[in-house]
């Protein structure tokens, strides 16, 4: 009975850090596209650690992932290792970008 409970809070642990992930990417695309517009204040190098940022993560992802289902772990803690790495850097950027500023179009 108790493995069952366990098996089901797992699940729903997953679920959560999944709906987490999809709502930080899209406020993180939503802010990038308002800072290429000119709307929100971005930092100078941010288009370029858009693109670097994802090899490593997505790496540590996979290789999560991989060591977890080589251990003999059920799906659910796959999909949490999987998750988890890619959750993180998102809800990192989420927090650096949200605590920014709209952009200063003052016209001279």
């Amino acid at each position: 009975m108790h493995e069952a409970i366990d098996r089901a809070s797992d699940m729903a642990k997953t679920w959560v850090t999944l709906v987490q992930l999809i709502s930080d990417t899209y406020s993180v695309m939503a802010l990038r596209i308002l800072g290429l517009s000119g709307a929100w204040s971005l930092p100078e190098d941010e288009n370029s650690q858009m693109i670097q940022e994802k090899l490593p993560a997505f790496t540590e992802a996979a290789v999560a992932g991989a060591l977890t289902a080589m251990s003999g772990r059920g799906p659910d803690r796959v999909m949490q290792a999987l998750i988890a790495p890619i959750s993180e850097k998102a809800n990192a950027n989420r927090l650096r970008l949200t605590g920014r500023e709209p952009a200063s179009n003052d016209i001279q």
